[in-house]
């Protein structure tokens, strides 16, 4: 079937999450490597990103340490991501599927922030859809009903299966996306891409590549 619609998760598909973990060390006082090292060891071992933070700063609780955050450094970027964390592939690899007659949607988990922060980015893409704005988080199967609907305003009567999911995790990405009825792209960067392209349900996505350039390479093939 066609893909019509390609779907972006955010962080490390489109944002570059190494200042925002580097802020997070920062914080905390921990050097980079330490930081960094650990976090990604955890992950490896098959762990969570938050047992990872747990590991390194004992009774770490995300809202509340975000609320206390927020309060001592209101202006700050925090947590957040801007401009400057976008991938150097987004802008052209997005220009190139756009010239190819493709909708273009980002879906993903993130605050609220993050949709602001995306639209000020004017990346021409057709939808964004946050996860936090939605009530419901990938790897639900809500959030992919989510997902169609949003793809469906830029190309009415779409069905799941004209539509590209494409992400750096397989169980919250790849997985969930193939359950809905999607295609599913695995993205190999990021602490979790290079992790999950090594597990065995990464042999379930359509492809596993290593920018969006391959990206939009890949979907030209498909035709």
């Amino acid at each position: 079937m066609t893909i019509r619609t390609v779907v972006f998760d955010v962080g490390e598909t489109l944002v570059d999450e190494t200042r925002i973990f580097a802020r997070w060390a920062d914080r905390f006082g921990i050097p980079h490597m330490a930081f960094f090292g650990t976090i990604g060891g955890v992950i490896a071992s098959g762990g969570t990103l938050t047992e990872g933070f747990r590991l390194l700063v004992p009774g770490f609780d995300l809202a509340r340490e975000s609320a206390r955050w927020r309060a001592e450094d209101p202006g700050g970027e925090r947590e957040h991501f801007g401009v400057r964390d976008l991938y150097p592939d987004v802008r052209p690899a997005f220009a190139t599927m756009r010239d190819a007659g493709l909708s273009l949607v980002v879906a993903g988990n993130q605050p609220p922030e993050a949709g602001p922060a995306l639209a000020a980015m004017d990346l021409g893409v057709d939808g964004i859809g946050i996860s936090d704005d939605w009530g419901v988080a990938k790897p639900a199967p809500e959030f992919f009903d989510r997902v169609v609907e949003l793809a469906g305003r830029s190309r009415p009567g779409i069905t799941p299966g004209e539509i590209l999911y494409v992400g750096d995790r397989v169980d919250n990405d790849v997985v969930p996306a193939l359950k809905a009825g999607m295609r599913a792209v695995l993205l190999r960067r990021g602490i979790y891409g290079y992790r999950h392209s090594a597990m065995d349900d990464a042999a379930r996505a359509d492809a596993v590549l290593d920018d969006l350039y391959q990206l939009a390479a890949w979907i030209a093939a498909q035709d």
